[in-house]
């Protein structure tokens, strides 16, 4: 016969007994997908980017013309090449921007996705968009004739 007491039970493995359970099983990390919003959010900070840059580089071609010719005759600026295209440019990139900034916040507020692309897209947007606000802002600061610099030089009719 043993000698060990019929009132001692084994414990079972249970969650009352959280020595007797069984060891968690290792799941290895999910990888993540990156964001879709995100990565045309980027996208569309570069394409507005270079957009940026091509507009720059017509508008010193004009500035080149008229510190060349010493005017800005209207008839020879329409005659540079893409002079017509400057505000669709420039406007494009701006939308493009607005639309960036747009689609980068939809591609942070995604669960299970990686941010990286929607993060940089949006920064990226974020700075072009304040850059063109700040730059507006100083051009409507700036006065544009003598009479708001100094009043008293107008004479009145």
């Amino acid at each position: 016969m043993s000698n060990q007491d019929p009132n001692l039970q084994k414990p079972v493995a249970s969650e009352e007994h959280p020595v007797f359970s069984e060891a968690p099983v290792f799941q290895p990390p999910v990888k993540l997908k990156h964001s879709g919003p995100g990565i045309a959010s980027f996208m569309m900070s570069l394409v507005s980017l270079i957009g940026y840059i091509i507009l720059a580089v017509m508008v010193i071609n004009l500035l080149a013309h008229f510190s060349q010719y010493q005017t800005l005759n209207p008839e020879v600026v329409l005659q540079q090449t893409g002079t017509v295209l400057l505000p669709f440019v420039f406007l494009g990139s701006l939308l493009l921007n607005c639309a960036g900034l747009v689609v980068g916040i939809i591609g942070i507020a995604l669960k299970n996705r990686k941010k990286a692309f929607a993060i940089a897209g949006l920064i990226i947007n974020a700075f072009i968009i304040l850059g063109f606000i700040v730059l507006l802002a100083m051009g409507l600061a700036i006065p544009s004739n003598t009479a708001d610099i100094y009043p008293s030089s107008v004479q009145s009719l």
